[in-house]
């Protein structure tokens, strides 16, 4: 799992900076873009809303989600971090509006 995840990890610098470096013939515009996006879903930043109670009754959650696009093509090389809560609801949808 470790070696996938390195081996991804390389791949993924090789097209950032192929992105940053490849010109067309005449030098006058990148040819790649590279736009990665990643996140986390609700259940791994939930928060709760008020003190754990002792029983069986679930504890009650704001909904809280982290999006971050990383855009890299010639010499325009970003990061974006977009973070929601409750109020913004939709997983597919909220990745694409992101994209967007």
């Amino acid at each position: 799992h470790l070696k996938q995840q390195a081996a991804e990890r390389a791949a993924l610098e090789a097209k950032k900076q192929a992105a940053r470096m490849e010109y067309t013939a005449d030098n006058s515009r990148p040819k790649l873009a590279v736009i990665f996006g990643d996140g986390m879903t609700k259940f791994a930043t939930q928060t709760p809303k008020y003190a754990r109670k002792r029983g069986k009754k679930e504890t009650a959650f704001f909904e809280n989600r982290v999006f971050g696009v990383e855009v890299y093509c010639g010499p325009i090389a970003g990061e974006i971090l977009v973070h929601t809560d409750e109020l913004v609801r939709g997983g597919a949808n909220f990745t694409i509006e992101v994209h967007r």
